[in-house]
């Protein structure tokens, strides 16, 4: 994939100048650059042979982040997936265990709801192609960092921290 001078401007250390001698030497795109190697980019004229490096390194993570999500990353959601489903069940558990005298009114209907549109988010989320899965796994992130100590808290701010998990992941699957 061919880029614009602008779009290798992103890498730190390039600027115009040298986004263009990058494009006179067939470095197109990040994927070239990182495939050059230090070797390349120290026949590209007007280039630090000290930034070549930091260069190199930032093409290399700016190439993964431009590719879609392969089989492996794609796996790897999927895991991800499954132990937040199961993070979010024995939280569920936890909390009807220990109020379930609590749980018989409005707060209980809520609760369930809550968990319900959860689990419908997530089954979404485990049919969303490999081009999502960088959404989701930002997602996934945030979710786990949110449940984590919630199975001994109390009932309002499991309901709280449930509807930040639900609008969370309903935000990535948009």
């Amino acid at each position: 994939m061919v880029q614009s001078a602008a779009d290798l401007q992103k890498s730190r250390g390039v600027g115009k100048v040298l986004a263009k001698r990058f494009q006179e030497a067939g470095l197109t795109s990040f994927p070239s650059i990182a495939q050059a190697g230090e070797e390349g980019l120290g026949k590209v004229r007007g280039i630090n042979p000290r930034a070549a490096g930091a260069i190199l390194e930032q093409a290399k993570q700016l190439s993964r982040d431009e590719q879609p999500g392969d089989a492996a990353d794609d796996q790897a959601v999927r895991e991800r997936l499954s132990g937040v489903r199961e993070k979010i069940q024995s939280v569920a558990r936890a909390t009807r265990n220990r109020f379930q005298d609590r749980l018989t009114g409005k707060c209980g209907k809520k609760m369930t709801s809550d968990l319900v549109r959860i689990e419908d988010t997530l089954a979404r989320m485990s049919k969303a192609g490999p081009k999502r899965s960088k959404r989701i796994g930002k997602a996934l992130s945030k979710v786990e960092r949110r449940l984590t100590g919630l199975e001994d808290s109390g009932l309002k701010k499991v309901r709280k921290w449930l509807k930040k998990v639900r609008k969370g992941l309903l935000k990535a699957v948009r």
